[in-house]
């Protein structure tokens, strides 16, 4: 009799644990996390349209190269609440120019201006095909040394000429209120399972043949 109650007591604190645990994981998921679908191509071919992501809502310190979900609506992220986020739409996006900072486009090249480099330095983006490179070179693309405010974050999708973001002015530099959170794990497809790595940059000089570029391309 003494023998059967403690296997039952055993089997019955295992349950009470199980459900527990089940509890506080559904607890931080909606406290902390959400998951976010990637819609679209703008961050191929690192993110393809489908893939299931797990996004911190909480941690708000944006790295440079971080891959964000930002409201695509900036009204909504404005007055948004806690259950705003399971109606709202998302864009993918990463993390080029940080608030205070200004940044210049010469085609697939991108310069960063701030304290530690004041007359400028080349962003050198690994997770970025040379293909992409190329086709932005081709095409001439040029943004104007820019700006960013101190409450903002300049943004652009990995698939540099089918993504819109910081880089167009109907949507222009993100409110740090309009950062809903950032990337933690890609979680479906299975296949695809990663947890995410802030990427390491290089930096190098200006040279002269990009000095040559600026000038073909903000005279075009």
């Amino acid at each position: 009799m003494s023998s059967d109650t403690k296997k039952f007591s055993l089997w019955d604190l295992f349950w009470t644990i199980f459900w527990f645990f089940i509890l506080i994981v559904v607890m931080v998921k909606f406290l902390f996390f959400q998951h976010v679908t990637v819609v679209g191509k703008s961050m191929f071919p690192n993110y393809d349209d489908g893939q299931l992501l797990i996004v911190n809502q909480i941690n708000k310190d944006f790295a440079r190269g971080q891959v964000v979900a930002v409201y695509s609506d900036p009204e909504v992220a404005r007055d948004a609440s806690y259950f705003t986020r399971f109606s709202a739409r998302f864009f993918l996006k990463r993390v080029i120019g940080l608030p205070g900072e200004s940044i210049e486009i010469l085609g697939g090249n991108v310069i960063i201006y701030n304290q530690e480099n004041p007359n400028g330095t080349l962003l050198e983006e690994k997770y970025i095909p040379e293909s992409t490179i190329q086709t932005e070179d081709d095409r001439e693309y040029y943004l104007p040394k820019t700006d960013i405010p101190l409450d903002s974050y300049f943004v652009m999708g990995d698939n540099r000429s089918n993504s819109t973001d910081s880089r167009s002015s109907s949507l222009g530099t993100i409110k740090d209120y309009a950062m809903f959170g950032k990337e933690t794990l890609r979680i479906w497809p299975i296949n695809d399972l990663e947890t995410f790595e802030t990427p390491s940059y290089s930096f190098k000089p200006i040279t002269n043949k990009i000095e040559e570029k600026r000038e073909i391309f903000a005279n075009k």
